[in-house]
């Protein structure tokens, strides 16, 4: 598909993995319509981060959050 320049592939994700694919331009959906984002800025890829990191505290925080 690469090689001959004539493909396009419209996908919906979550994955940081798929959205990290080489030449990938991502849009993020908001009101104002379409804006072209980084993966590294899409909160999917923090968040995916942020548990490999810390795995203990993201979940911590996470299910504890609404509490005192």
């Amino acid at each position: 598909m690469e090689r001959s320049g004539t493909s396009q592939v419209i996908m919906a994700t979550h994955s940081p993995l798929l959205m990290a694919c080489p030449n990938a331009r991502l849009f993020r959906i908001s009101r104002f319509g379409l804006d072209l984002i980084d993966f590294h800025d899409t909160d999917h890829f923090r968040m995916m981060r942020d548990f490999c990191s810390d795995p203990d505290g993201f979940l911590a925080e996470a299910l504890y959050e609404d509490e005192p």
